[in-house]
C-alpha cells in the first residue's frame, strides 16, 4: 500500500514540473514500477505450490464429510443400513448381539429401543 501510494505521489509530482523535464524516468520511479507489475506478497504470507493445494482441498473434502455425518439422525442411519440389519437378523443375530457388537467396535448411541422400533417399522 506504501509503494502505491508513494508512487502516486511520485507520479502527481512529475505531472506538475514544467514542460522541460525529462521524460524519462528517475531509477526510483523505475523501481517502484516494477514493484507494481510484480506480484505483491506480504512479508509473511506464505507461497503455496500446488501439492499444498491438492492438500487443502482433500482436508476440505474430508470436512465435508464429517459434517454430513454430523446430520444424521440415528433413524437415518438406521434406515440408511436397514438391508444389513435386516441381513444381520435374518442370520439369526438378536438385538443383544448387535448392540454387543456394536459397543465393542465403539459405536454408541443405538439402543435396545432404537432397534426394537426400527423392527417394528421393517415388518
Amino acid at each position: 500500500m506504501q509503494n502505491q501510494n508513494l508512487l502516486e505521489l511520485e507520479t502527481q509530482d512529475s505531472n506538475h514540473k514544467s514542460p522541460g523535464f525529462s521524460p524519462t524516468p528517475s531509477p526510483e520511479i523505475a523501481k517502484t514500477s516494477v514493484v507494481r507489475s510484480s506480484k505483491y506478497v506480504e512479508k509473511n504470507e506464505k507461497i503455496y505450490s500446488e501439492n499444498d493445494s491438492k492438500k487443502f482441498e482433500s482436508i476440505l473434502l474430508l470436512h465435508i464429510e464429517k459434517m454430513k455425518e454430523k446430520t444424521k439422525t440415528r433413524n437415518q442411519l438406521l434406515t440408511q443400513h436397514k438391508q444389513t440389519l435386516l441381513h444381520l437378523f435374518k442370520l439369526g443375530a438378536t438385538i443383544d448381539d448387535v448392540l454387543t457388537f456394536l459397543q465393542e467396535n465403539n459405536f454408541s448411541g443405538i439402543t435396545a429401543d432404537n432397534l426394537k422400533e426400527f423392527l417394528k417399522k421393517s415388518k
